[in-house]
């Protein structure tokens, strides 16, 4: 009598044998559903069971299943192959869409600044019967602004499109009998400097120099809280330009227009100019928001800016210089002749390092155009400030002054300049 083969396999193992299931086989319960001896003895029993007994192959895998880390870091490592295979074969295509259209393939001459700006002005305006009605709306707004105005706001506008025209309109229409200044904030050289000048110069009648803007702002203060009847309008065009968007600059000019007497109107085009300001400056400046948008080219902001359709020349260079220095006194515009000549009289000194302070001072005082040191320093400070001059210093240790333009632009100035007298 042959003896009956009696398997010694514990129930829960022949059941998982005999049944695998892929998912158990991921999930932990065939680790953890017993404990340590007894994983070692079914371990021993199965191998003294397939040492004498076949078992199919999907069993002997089954029998030793991989661990769940395992598994899970290896369908992770999978599905990142695979957006990694995904990506490249995406980006495979050698092809650059971009557009080939340059201005080298117009095979044409670029322009001058004027010639640009006349075939500017002969292109039709589109709907120019709905931006004129638009610009109505906005001009009906004057008289509630000067109300505003005494009851203690300033006004700030923003929207799309050029603000300028319509400032311009309320100082020709509204201000006309009242003391206004208006203050050109797209203009490259502009500076809080030039604006306290021509507060302290043109409104109080103030002849003298002054330490530091800080000094001249308490000046001004000053003389608008000693005389009540002192009334000045400031009309400022882009006050969040390149040039006023700084921190002191917006400080002092929201501490002017907390004064009662000083009322200001101002425009804003950049899209986060608001962070400009805290809440401190806020509530010096109390503005009143008025969304007006005019639709309207920036025609005269961007003429001081270069232009691909441009030839670079120094005719824009001129222009500011011209510009500036007609801002200034004659006595201003004295000593940068002075200094413009003999820059042109050196022009061909290839080390020419530029005019000595004291020969420059000399010079001056010969001309009659200063009678101290500190006076020409005085002025020599605000072509700093407006960038008309720069300065360095030699390896003797001697301050040389340099108009950073270049010969033939320094020379139309110049010629300008005597036709103008």
């Amino acid at each position: 009598k042959k003896k009956e083969f009696v398997s010694t396999t514990p129930y829960r193992l022949r059941k998982r044998l005999a049944a695998p299931d892929p998912y158990l086989e991921s999930e932990s319960e065939y680790s953890a559903s017993c404990s340590e001896e007894e994983d070692e003895e079914d371990q021993k029993e199965v191998s003294t069971v397939l040492s004498g007994q076949k078992t199919p192959a999907k069993t002997e895998a089954a029998s030793t299943p991989p661990p769940r880390n395992t598994l899970a870091k290896k369908i992770k490592e999978d599905k990142v192959s695979n957006l990694v295979q995904e990506y490249f074969e995406a980006h495979s295509s050698s092809k650059v869409l971009t557009s080939d259209r340059t201005l080298q393939k117009l095979q044409k001459r670029r322009l001058n600044q004027q010639t640009l700006h006349e075939l500017l002005k002969k292109a039709p305006l589109a709907y120019a019967a709905e931006i004129k009605e638009l610009n109505q709306q906005h001009e009906s707004l004057f008289s509630k602004w000067m109300l505003q105005f005494h009851l203690g706001f300033n006004i700030v506008l923003y929207g799309l499109g050029s603000k300028r025209d319509l400032l311009e309109k309320f100082r020709t229409s509204v201000l006309q009998e009242s003391v206004h200044l208006v203050v050109n904030g797209y203009f490259p050289s502009i500076t809080v400097r030039s604006i306290l000048n021509s507060i302290t110069e043109d409104v109080l009648d103030h002849i003298g120099t002054f330490c530091s803007p800080r000094d001249q702002l308490e000046f001004i203060i000053k003389r608008f809280k000693e005389d009540p009847s002192l009334e000045l309008y400031v009309l400022i065009h882009n006050l969040d330009s390149q040039m006023l968007r700084g921190e002191r600059s917006q400080q002092i000019l929201a501490q002017l227009s907390s004064l009662p007497s000083i009322y200001l109107i101002a425009s804003i085009d950049h899209i986060n100019a608001p962070l400009m300001w805290d809440q401190a400056k806020l509530s010096l400046y109390n503005w009143l928001w008025y969304e007006t948008t005019t639709f309207s080219p920036y025609v005269e902001e961007t003429s001081y800016e270069n232009s691909l359709l441009v030839q670079q020349s120094g005719s824009l260079a001129l222009s500011s210089l011209t510009h500036v220095l007609r801002s200034l006194t004659l006595n201003a515009r004295g000593i940068f002749r002075l200094l413009a000549q003999y820059q042109l009289e050196n022009k061909d000194n290839p080390s020419y390092p530029g005019l000595s302070f004291q020969d420059f001072y000399q010079q001056c005082r010969e001309a009659f155009l200063v009678n101290s040191d500190l006076t020409l320093r005085a002025q020599l400070t605000e072509f700093r400030d407006h960038k008309l001059i720069r300065t360095k210093r030699g390896a003797d240790g001697v301050e040389y002054l340099l108009i950073p333009v270049d010969d033939s632009t320094l020379t139309d100035f110049l010629e300008k300049e005597d036709e103008d007298v």
